[in-house]
């Protein structure tokens, strides 16, 4: 079975565009068909001072059952240089990826969690979604995304930054 999955991938490490980029050509050499890309925006980091984040979303369409998705996401990180720490707080990164929403699922499991947990609090996560998904109904909450990011309350600024083209390289 087929499902549409957006993903934030995030970077704050080395050449962060590039991060991106390398991020989205093994997602779609190996997971599925990525039928659209956001624009990438420039935040400041969450949770802990370092280098500003270059963010976007993209979905996938893929028949990759779930855990085994995160699992590829995982392997990908580990292939552009994260090292995944025990420590619980935030630190700076290569490449985040994380399943943010899959059409008409909720999953609660020890390895991920979907709707995102706290995708609703993160303008960083949400503008991009909203630029290729506006009228994504959110699977627990039942809002639109357009709707959830006017409710956000996350007052950090995000800068448009620029896009993606993975036909020019």
């Amino acid at each position: 079975m087929k499902n549409k999955v957006l993903i934030s991938l995030g970077s704050n490490k080395g050449n962060r565009k590039l991060n991106l980029e390398e991020a989205i050509l093994q997602i779609l050499n190996l997971l599925g068909e990525v039928i659209a890309i956001s624009p990438i925006y420039e935040s400041p980091s969450w949770g802990y001072e370092d280098d500003a984040y270059l963010n976007n979303v993209i979905c996938l369409d893929t028949d990759i059952e779930p855990i085994k998705l995160m699992d590829a996401l995982l392997n990908i990180e580990n292939s552009l240089g994260r090292l995944r720490t025990t420590n619980s707080s935030y630190e700076a990164r290569e490449i985040d990826l994380d399943i943010i929403l899959i059409e008409g699922l909720i999953i609660e499991h020890p390895k991920l969690e979907v709707p995102h947990p706290r995708m609703s609090l993160r303008k960083f996560v949400l503008q991009p979604l909203v630029d290729i998904a506006p009228n994504w109904i959110h699977e627990s909450m039942q809002i639109r995304m357009s709707e959830l990011l006017l409710k956000c309350v996350d007052q950090s600024e995000i800068k448009l930054y620029g896009s993606i083209s993975l036909y020019s390289r």
